[in-house]
């Protein structure tokens, strides 16, 4: 084991909650192993660094945002699925276009939608007007954020500065829904904009947006529909299977 793998399992080791819920993850149905993970250490040897650390990202982040949010249209526990359907179809994305890391983009799927929460929690006023702005004018959610001026994504990036989070995240927060605006990381926010329409197409988790009539390829992603496909079939096989594993873990 690497010292980096070392450390991370320390770590974990020493927070009992980390500790259990990364098990039940590592000996859930999600990833059919045939023995039984009982050591933050033989889950490491056998799911890999990376996807332990993926899985700690995704922990991390839920226990922050896990509440109530005081809306009837805003569920934590979908929103959250969707962001993990987000994370997990950035990735695979990613792993085929050059130029991008893809744990990096799994963890842009996972932040993506964090002014979500902002606006639920600190902006309630605000966000019952949007929402009634939507009703009448039948709008999109987003579209209606910015009609009305206030959107989750320049409040989401707003978080992603005091987090010190990187320029590429905050980008990609900020520009997801207008991609071609992210400058030098335009592909990124590109590659979070497509697994996002794929994921509203398929019905993964929470979606106020509505399901698209077709998913938008960007252009500067240069990728044929066959990646899509491929992503949209995965998402397809693993939907119960994520919901089921991950949801349950991550909210209990």
């Amino acid at each position: 084991m690497s010292s980096s793998a070392q450390t991370m399992e320390k770590i974990i080791r020493d927070d009992p909650v980390l500790t259990a819920k990364i098990l039940r993850i590592a000996n859930s149905p999600y990833y059919c192993l045939r023995q039984e993970v009982s050591s933050i250490a033989r889950a490491i040897v056998v799911l890999g660094f990376e996807e332990v650390r993926r899985i700690v990202i995704g922990l991390s982040l839920t226990g922050i945002f896990s509440n109530d949010l005081g809306f009837d249209e805003f569920d934590t526990k979908s929103i959250w699925l969707h962001s993990i359907g987000v994370a997990k179809v950035s990735k695979m994305l990613a792993e085929d276009i050059d130029g991008l890391e893809a744990d990096e983009l799994f963890t842009a799927g996972m932040v993506h939608d964090l002014g979500r929460f902002l606006l639920c929690l600190y902006f309630s006023s605000e966000l019952k007007e949007i929402l009634e702005l939507r009703r009448k004018e039948q709008l999109s959610l987003f579209d209606a954020e910015e009609q009305y001026g206030l959107t989750h994504t320049e409040v989401g990036a707003y978080l992603a500065k005091r987090w010190n989070l990187s320029e590429m995240l905050m980008d990609v927060i900020r520009y997801h829904h207008h991609p071609t605006s992210a400058g030098p990381n335009t592909l990124a926010a590109s590659v979070v904009f497509l697994a996002d329409e794929i994921c509203q197409k398929m019905k993964f988790g929470w979606s106020l947006e509505g399901e698209p009539d077709r998913v938008i390829v960007p252009k500067s992603l240069g990728v044929n529909l066959d990646i899509v496909k491929k992503a949209a079939l995965y998402l397809k096989k693993e939907k119960e299977c994520i919901e089921a594993s991950w949801g349950a873990i991550f909210f209990t």
